[in-house]
């Protein structure tokens, strides 16, 4: 899901067939372990014009699918009837956007414990599961789209999170050289220029950092007429009044939570094709997850 759809069974690539085999397969795959109605089959594949027999048609294709895998791998039961419609049932781990988001998630629970370096090594992990855009060949398909939508959504705020954790380790150097590209490609999240201008300041290139908030602000008033939001503005005047809170007093000590330099608003977008490889520079050398 997490790139192309590819299927792979007992360590065996199953050869799907045509894309609305592939479509079928996907919309069951965006919620394993619950039943698609056959109505829903169709509309995700048909959209509001579906033809005369179409419930006939998704039957068919499910059978096809149901053949492939058996072919391909063995595999039986992986499809199930279960009306009013069919139910991928496979373990939800199998799928690798819930093993993303679970990683994800334990990447953000190191950082709010204090242990941004288990941060970065599971966010890194977790990031590292994709293989390109969610879904990139379904764009026309409403549910499919919409759950790469919310996946592309959630790979941002991993990055984020990820780079927000790396600050707190001190590596703003690599931080800021990344952090440059991503927002070239995602130019309205005011989390990465927030980001981007602590990372700056703390590699002794004020001005650049400074600049940054201009080139922030630009965008920011020409895409949505809006200023920057009050949290770009704090680290903006941080930077010019040397705030010491700015400084690396956010690396983890046995005192009180390192502050965080996330802002109060974002955009939305996800990450497009032209986005850097989130590979992460971050991660020391030999660690495991």
């Amino acid at each position: 899901m997490l790139g192309p759809l590819e299927t792979v069974v007992d360590s065996r690539s199953v050869d799907l067939g045509g894309p609305q085999l592939r479509c079928v397969l996907a919309r069951l795959a965006v919620v394993p372990g619950r039943t698609v109605s056959v109505g829903a089959l169709a509309a995700e594949l048909w959209g509001a014009f579906p033809p005369a027999d179409a419930h006939r048609t998704v039957r068919t294709y499910v059978s096809r699918l149901r053949t492939a895998l058996r072919c391909a791998a063995g595999a039986e039961g992986l499809l199930v009837t279960r009306p009013p419609g069919y139910q991928l049932r496979i373990d939800p781990t199998a799928v690798d956007a819930v093993r993303f988001e679970r990683l994800a998630a334990s990447g953000r629970q190191a950082l709010a414990a204090q242990q941004p370096q288990l941060a970065v090594q599971r966010l890194t992990s977790a990031l590292g599961l994709w293989r390109g855009d969610a879904f990139a060949e379904f764009d026309h398909h409403p549910a499919i789209a919409a759950e790469a939508t919310r996946l592309e959504r959630s790979r941002m705020s991993a990055i984020e999170a990820r780079t927000e954790a790396a600050l707190v380790m001190g590596l703003d150097a690599q931080v800021a050289v990344e952090l440059e590209g991503l927002v070239r490609a995602h130019p309205t999240r005011e989390v990465l220029w927030g980001q981007l201008m602590t990372a700056l300041y703390r590699s002794g290139r004020q001005a650049e950092a400074l600049s940054a908030f201009q080139l922030a602000r630009a965008v920011l008033i020409e895409d949505h007429g809006v200023e920057p939001s009050p949290g770009l503005v704090e680290i903006h005047r941080q930077i010019l009044q040397h705030d010491t809170a700015l400084g690396h007093a956010g690396r983890p000590s046995s005192g009180g939570r390192p502050p965080s330099v996330a802002v109060v608003r974002s955009g939305d977008q996800g990450v497009g094709a032209g986005a850097p490889d989130h590979g992460s520079p971050f991660v020391p050398s030999g660690a495991t997850v």
